[in-house]
């Protein structure tokens, strides 16, 4: 590929730097780049099912997503930080009659699939595990009707709460076909939790732990530092507690201060400062690292396999995101692997080289439930928008996905695009490195400990002269005037169809 890129200069970085490095930022993990806000919308969607139309010649392996919208409500909402489009729950009938939304969705969409290779399954939301037992088996029939005799051998997740895994569900979660669990505990500050309006005690949180041990399913705890309020010792001590349990996976993120969230708007006073952020990161790190657990991202770590697991506790690599932070293939331009998301407010990114023939491409579902229905029972795909990435929106993605593994292989990233990575970030890498937060070993380009934390403002920085493209874009596109059609009058008075 060649760059259709500006190269920052060092400048230009610093300058960005010192206007963004004090802010509170998001993680880029959803959506990558660009944001959904440049995206098209759904009156383009002749476009994407177009782009579509040729997949089928292309069997890809596949990443299988399945969003389940239903949430507790809470005061206050969301959680008071979530930014994914969610739906209070309803009871059993809505959520059966959501379940049927999707399978028709699904039919929707059978044939783009077909001979495509499943690699993993999870299903996340929202809160999945609000289901009645017997939904489990209907979430894996969908996944078995789309891709026969290819859910077995593979990793099936399924997300849930603390105080909604019984011992019922978790029984029938396994009985399904699940291997995995991944449970958002949040905080385990019984305190601190209150800020989220959860109602969860740490006994259900570690209840859940031995249950999922007991049903030999493995299970991945989420835990959110620099809370409101939250100091480095509240910090450690909920660390400690999850290391002592045997969980083999720990997700370790960041709290989200973005967008209208309630954490954003008004508790933002109660966050730490981002220095204190740094400070609560590296000592998380030196932590786990001394229990032998190894980063394999920004956000997650894993025991190895040599550690000492509570009796029946499988270890199991997590490979659902390893898999899509590996999309291209240098030695084969027009292999695919694609996250595939089916339901409400579900995203799909299908992303490969420009050589393959068709466009990558990234669409998202309707964000509102009533929408999204409307469509699927119309025989629409429920697609709201989507977009069509260029060579430059593939380099990014690829880019912020190697980001999150805190590192960029020199000679993938050559194989990949044809030029180097020295040259096409030329000033973000020599400042970056004359900070000390990235160095070149063995050709690879690798963040430090420090580097490592600021990685969604690296991410933001790399990305800026494509953004700043888009912006320009969209706004040219708002300024144009509106052409109204002029319909002739047919001779009975009525307006022909403009064309």
């Amino acid at each position: 590929m060649t760059p259709s890129r500006t190269i920052m200069s060092p400048a230009e970085v610093l300058s960005f730097l010192s206007r963004h490095q004090d802010r509170h930022t998001s993680n880029k993990v959803l959506h990558g780049h660009p944001s959904p806000a440049f995206w098209r919308d759904a009156a383009d969607a002749a476009a994407l099912r177009s782009s579509w139309a040729a997949q089928p010649r292309h069997p890809a392996r596949v990443n299988l997503y399945f969003s389940i919208p239903f949430c507790l409500p809470t005061d206050p909402p969301h959680c008071g930080f979530c930014l994914f489009p969610t739906e209070d729950y309803r009871g059993k009938t809505a959520a059966s009659h959501y379940l049927e939304l999707m399978a028709r969705e699904i039919e929707l969409q059978r044939d783009v699939h077909r001979g495509s290779q499943l690699e993993s399954f999870y299903v996340g939301g929202g809160t999945p595990n609000l289901l009645h037992p017997g939904d489990y088996g209907r979430l894996m029939e969908l996944a078995e009707g789309l891709f026969p005799g290819q859910t077995q051998g593979i990793e099936k997740t399924l997300e849930g709460i603390p105080q909604l895994f019984s011992e019922d569900k978790i029984r029938a979660i396994q009985a399904a076909g699940f291997n995995r669990v991944s449970m958002g505990v949040q905080q385990l500050n019984e305190r601190l939790i209150r800020y989220s309006g959860r109602r969860q005690t740490n006994r259900q949180v570690f209840d859940a732990i031995a249950s999922f041990a007991r049903h030999d399913l493995a299970c991945n705890v989420d835990l959110i530092y620099a809370w409101p309020e939250q100091t480095v010792q509240d910090m450690l001590e909920g660390l400690r507690a999850v290391v002592a349990s045997g969980i083999r996976h720990i997700t370790h993120y960041e709290l989200n201060i973005a967008g209208r969230s309630d954490f954003a708007q008004r508790q933002k006073q109660h966050v730490p400062r981002v220095a204190q952020k740094l400070e609560m990161y590296l000592q998380a790190k030196a932590y786990l690292e001394s229990e032998g657990f190894v980063q394999r991202t920004v956000y997650d770590w894993e025991r190895p396999e040599a550690a000492a697991l509570p009796s029946g506790l499988k270890a199991a690599e997590y490979r659902y995101e390893q898999n899509l932070r590996d999309g291209l293939d240098a030695t084969d331009p027009e292999a695919r692997r694609y996250m595939c998301g089916f339901g409400h407010a579900a995203v799909n990114v299908r992303v490969h080289h420009s050589s393959a023939g068709d466009p990558s491409v990234s669409s998202m579902n309707w964000r509102s439930l009533t929408r999204y229905a409307e469509s699927v029972q119309a025989g629409r795909m429920p697609v709201e928008r989507f977009h069509v990435h260029t060579d430059e929106d593939v380099r990014l993605l690829w880019l912020f996905q190697s980001l999150q593994e805190m590192a960029v292989g020199l000679d993938k990233y050559h194989a990949h695009f044809g030029t180097e990575f020295a040259d096409d970030f030329a000033g973000v890498v020599e400042v970056l490195e004359q900070r000390g937060w990235a160095s070149v070993r063995h050709r690879t380009w690798q963040l430090s400990a420090e580097g490592s934390f600021y990685v969604p403002l690296i991410q933001s920085l790399m990305a800026q002269p494509r953004v700043l493209a888009l912006q320009a874009a969209s706004a040219q596109q708002m300024a144009r005037p509106v052409r109204i059609p002029i319909r002739p009058v047919t001779e009975a008075g009525a307006c022909s169809p403009a064309p």
